[in-house]
């Protein structure tokens, strides 16, 4: 059984989607605002601290009274970067999707929704999530040109030393372009690594990815053409002889 963390303000939407996520199988834990859902993340401790309890899923409304969703999103992700988050909000203009997303959340769903979709949201992270826990991904990292990516962590190592954390999306399709390398990734594939079946977003968002994944990178003329583009078909991680 999943453990999933809801946290709405809305208390009959609350008290509605634990009931429905419990029928479903998932053992809820649900928060009227972030702070609630800090003491909670913590055990009762000190709140702010995200270290004590972690659950496998989250759902998160986007806009809370006090402390918005958006950062309660941003401290998770940064304590916690293989969360799987799905945002919810009333607002479901580009600009707010785009909003929450960039925030960390892993998925976005309009407000009203319906109860389907929301479990199809739900099962498309479950998979994920289990892909990303199986015996098969125990290795620690690889290297893409002098980049090294580290698995357990979801970093983007550089040769002078420094750090990047990588967003959970970025490092799916970096890691299907690994996987793949010298061949040809189909949008369709690459859609599936990192969004899931149930959701294909807008058809500029992959491409939008690749830009900023390009542009950590490939930010030296050593670099510059590592992820080809492949027109009308994918992308291509094309090693040079500088990779392990």
């Amino acid at each position: 059984m999943y453990s999933l963390l809801l946290v709405e303000d809305d208390r009959h939407l609350r008290l509605g989607l634990v009931e429905l996520l419990t029928a479903a199988g998932y053992s809820c834990h649900a928060c009227a605002s972030v702070e609630e859902a800090e003491q909670l993340l913590a055990g009762g401790a000190v709140a702010g601290n995200l270290s004590a309890l972690v659950p496998d899923l989250c759902i998160l409304d986007r806009h809370l009274p006090g402390v918005s969703g958006d950062e309660l999103c941003r401290r998770l992700r940064q304590h916690h970067p293989l969360l799987p988050v799905l945002m919810l909000s009333a607002r479901g203009q580009v600009a707010d999707r785009v909003s929450g997303l960039r925030a960390g959340a892993d998925d976005y769903l309009s407000k009203p929704f319906v109860i389907d979709e929301l479990l199809a949201r739900l099962a498309g992270m479950t998979r994920r999530l289990s892909w990303m826990r199986s015996p098969e991904r125990s290795v620690s990292g690889f290297f893409i040109g002098d980049r090294y990516i580290n698995c357990q962590a979801l970093s983007l190592g550089f040769a002078d030393g420094r750090q990047m954390t990588l967003h959970l999306r970025e490092f799916r399709l970096l890691e299907l372009l690994y996987q793949r390398r010298g061949e040809v990734v189909s949008r369709d594939e690459l859609y599936d690594r990192g969004w899931g079946r149930e959701h294909l977003p807008n058809s500029r968002a992959l491409d939008q990815y690749m830009v900023g994944l390009r542009a950590r990178l490939e930010d030296t003329a050593k670099h510059r053409k590592l992820i080809q583009t492949v027109r009308g078909v994918g992308y291509c991680y094309q090693p040079d002889l500088a990779d392990p």
